[in-house]
């Protein structure tokens, strides 16, 4: 439910926004999906699965494993041609068996006709982050909007949302209380899960800068350090993401490894509203785990504003 005023207009997508955020891919096949088993002997060099099997990472894995990391591989024949893909004929074999009975039956013609090729194989987000190094992720729906890094050689399933960022000022502004105020708000919630829509929570939002790829110092400082003491609070303690929030908003929760990181978050939020240049506000960040809705609220008005403008700049 929107909160504010309610003569505000919708907020606009912004141009700089663009290209940034995707939805990961949709394999529609479980036949794609290869044990560890099956992977053994395949992805070496010299060997006959070596460069179409790749990680395949999902929003259980990103939000549950104390590193993020991907328990599943999955055969990716991108784009190419039937003819290419049979110079993987183990591979092709193993996805005409589980993979080509099922498409058959369904009523996409790509679907039937490619049967090889995944069903969204999302071509714009992997050329957008094959130039990175790494790029940030998060799940779709979960019960806290939470963000982490992931390297860019493997497959993202379309329970993630993926961004073409790897920047830690780009972790700072997302994983801010400034733009989960912006995503609760504008994106759509089922029961206790949060969901992420990009295009209603992010190309929408409006950064402390036009670019959202702007390097700010200050926030690559405080992102740095809040991501690193989280990735070392979970392995140290074999958490995932839910667990390590679900202790943070929890006010009776005060051990210190925990305090110390919620003082993190509440000054990386000082980082981000300085970012702004909304000093007020930075001087009265409230604790992580409370609510004070006069501070959210007045957020979310600066917000709108700075959309109404940006929108504006760019027509």
């Amino acid at each position: 439910m929107m909160r504010g005023k309610p003569e505000r207009a919708d907020p606009k997508r912004l141009g700089h926004n663009a290209g940034c955020a995707y939805i990961g891919s949709k394999i529609y096949g479980q036949g794609f999906l290869v044990s560890a088993e099956q992977c053994d002997g395949r992805k070496g060099p010299g060997n006959r699965g070596h460069g179409r099997i790749f990680p395949y990472l999902g929003g259980e894995e990103v939000n549950t494993s104390p590193t993020q990391s991907p328990h599943r591989h999955v055969i990716n024949f991108e784009q190419m041609s039937l003819e290419e893909a049979g110079r993987w004929p183990d591979l092709l074999s193993i996805v005409r068996e589980k993979v080509k009975p099922e498409r058959d039956k369904n009523n996409r013609e790509q679907y039937r006709k490619y049967w090889w090729h995944f069903g969204e194989k999302r071509p714009a987000l992997y050329a957008a982050i094959r130039p990175l190094p790494r790029c940030l992720v998060t799940a779709r729906t979960s019960k806290h909007v939470m963000f982490s890094f992931q390297p860019t050689n493997r497959v993202f399933s379309e329970n993630l949302v993926v961004f073409a960022a790897g920047a830690y000022t780009f972790f700072a502004a997302v994983q801010s209380r400034v733009h989960g105020e912006w995503v609760s708000l504008t994106s759509s919630t089922l029961e206790a899960r949060q969901g992420y829509r990009p295009s209603d929570c992010f190309d929408t939002f409006p950064f402390p800068q036009p670019d959202p790829r702007t390097v700010i110092p200050a926030l690559e400082t405080i992102g740095e350090a809040l991501y690193e003491a989280r990735a070392r609070y979970m392995v140290d303690n074999d958490v995932g993401l839910t667990k390590l929030y679900n202790a943070l908003k929890d006010p009776s929760n005060m051990d210190p490894e925990i305090v110390a990181i919620r003082h993190l978050h509440e000054e990386m939020d000082r980082q981000v509203l300085l970012a702004y240049g909304w000093h007020d506000l930075a001087e009265n960040v409230p604790p992580y785990y409370a609510v004070d809705e006069a501070w959210t609220d007045e957020i979310i008005d600066r917000l709108f504003a700075l959309n109404a403008q940006r929108a504006k700049e760019e027509a």
